[in-house]
C-alpha cells in the first residue's frame, strides 16, 4: 500500500516569506484553441511546496540533487519524532535526546509536530508561526546517528521567518558547512507527516533531477506491507 505524502503543486499555497508561488502554469497549446493536443509551460521555484533542500542549498561545495545516486532518496527504516508544537516555536535538543532511541536505527526522521492541521486553515499563520528546528538539535542528529541521511518537517520550513538566524544557522548543519568528514542530510519541507510513518517499509523522496538545482518540488510517498 502507497501513501503520497506530498501536497499537490498549488498557485496559492503558503509559502516562505518573499518566496514565489510553487508553480505557475501557462497554456502552451490547447485543443480548445484549435490545436491539435494540449501542453503546458511549467514555471517551479525550487523551495516552495513540498520539495527537497539538496546540500548545495547552503553549500557551495555540496552536491545538487542530481549530483547524488538514485538510492539517497529510498529510506527503508523511517522514524517518527513527536514534537507537538500547537503554537510553534523551537524544536530543542532535549526534545531530540528524549526519543534517541527511536532514531537509533533511522536513516529518515519525520519531525511530527502537528502543524500540517493549520497549513488549509491559516496559511499566513501556517508560514509564520509554525515550529522550527533548534541549531543545537540539528547538531545532535548530525553527530549522533551515523545512520540519519534525512530529515522531514510538517511545516512550510525545518526553519521559521520568526527565527531567521536560527532558521540559516540549521540549514547549514544539516547540508554540512563546515565538516570535514563530507556527511550532511537531505531536508523535506511542508509535507504532511502521519504518527503512523514508522511502520512504512520505504519511503520515496523523488526531486526533479535539474543540473544544478540547490532544491527541487518532492514527490515523497510511504510504502506499507500490504495485507
Amino acid at each position: 500500500m502507497f501513501r503520497v505524502l506530498s501536497y499537490p503543486l498549488r498557485h496559492d499555497d503558503p509559502v516562505w516569506p518573499g518566496n514565489p508561488p510553487p508553480v505557475r502554469t501557462e497554456p502552451f497549446q490547447s485543443i480548445a484553441a484549435g490545436d491539435r493536443v494540449n501542453t503546458t509551460v511549467l514555471y517551479l521555484f525550487s523551495h516552495s511546496g513540498t520539495h527537497l533542500d539538496a546540500p548545495r542549498h547552503f553549500n557551495d561545495a555540496g552536491p545538487a540533487a542530481v549530483d547524488l545516486p538514485i538510492e539517497q532518496f529510498i529510506f527503508f527504516a523511517p522514524a517518527v519524532v513527536r514534537v507537538p508544537k500547537p503554537e510553534g516555536g523551537m524544536i530543542s535538543r532535549a526534545e531530540i535526546e528524549n526519543q534517541a532511541h527511536i532514531l537509533k536505527d533511522a536513516d529518515i526522521a519525520f519531525l511530527y509536530t502537528g502543524w500540517s492541521a493549520v497549513r488549509a486553515q491559516d496559511p499566513h499563520r501556517y508560514v509564520w508561526e509554525g515550529p522550527a528546528l533548534h541549531p543545537e538539535a540539528a547538531r545532535f542528529l548530525m553527530d549522533h546517528f551515523p545512520n540519519l541521511r534525512a530529515i522531514a518537517i510538517d511545516a512550510v520550513s525545518i526553519g521559521s521567518p520568526r527565527y531567521e538566524n536560527e532558521a540559516i544557522e540549521t540549514h547549514r548543519i544539516l547540508m554540512g558547512v563546515g565538516r570535514n568528514d563530507g556527511k550532511f542530510m537531505l531536508i523535506l519541507e511542508d509535507l504532511r507527516i502521519d504518527p503512523d510513518l514508522g511502520q512504512a517499509v520505504r519511503i520515496y523522496a523523488w526531486p526533479l533531477l535539474i543540473e544544478g538545482s540547490d532544491g527541487s518540488p518532492c514527490t515523497v510517498v510511504a510504502e506499507f506491507p500490504s495485507g
